[in-house]
């Protein structure tokens, strides 16, 4: 009787997987590769965005309300009086910022159009005030704009201001002498 075993196959297989092995066991001790990972370690990284935002178990939503804001540039300008942090635009003209617990975004659908806007906030947080505050301050900002006009179109066709009366409302009244 005769029996032919070919076990160098198995042996080789054996073999190579002893010198794999043996090979990674070395390299960790020397200090390859670190398979254990410090979750604190993932905590501390930053990240490369700055929209990174760390949800807490308050609940937030988000409300939209059309505006009265036609002029990006007095816009601009009234974020930037109400203390509106890390304004951007995009390129599609999206205006962000942020503002106490707010995340205020204000996009133009059309361009004869006024700006829609997007606030998430916490549940308990008044949507509704941070736009009357923003609404405020927007009307007197056009009316800054509108008062700046009218003088410098008044000084190019060399009329003057005869006089000038501010209401109990802050309306402007100018009486101009039109010789």
């Amino acid at each position: 009787m005769s029996c032919t075993v070919f076990a160098l196959p198995y042996a080789l297989a054996w073999v190579i997987g002893s010198v794999v092995v043996g090979a990674i066991q070395s390299r960790d001790e020397v200090g390859g590769l670190d398979t254990d990972i410090d979750l604190k370690s993932l905590n501390n990284i930053q990240a490369p965005c700055e929209d990174v935002t760390v949800i807490t178990d308050r609940h937030f939503i988000e409300k939209s309300f059309e505006t009265a804001f036609m002029d990006k540039d007095i816009l601009i300008k009234t974020l930037e009086e109400h203390g509106v942090r890390s304004i951007s635009e995009d390129e599609f003209g999206k205006i962000c910022g942020a503002v106490d617990n707010y995340t205020l975004t204000f996009e133009k659908l059309e361009a004869d159009k006024p700006y829609f806007l997007k606030i998430s906030c916490l549940e308990t947080d008044n949507a509704e005030e941070k736009l009357n505050d923003l609404n405020s301050e927007y009307a007197l900002n056009v009316q800054e704009e509108a008062y700046l006009n009218i003088i410098d179109k008044l000084k190019e066709n060399n009329m003057q201001i005869e006089n000038e009366e501010v209401t109990d409302d802050n309306t402007i009244v100018l009486t101009v002498n039109i010789d």
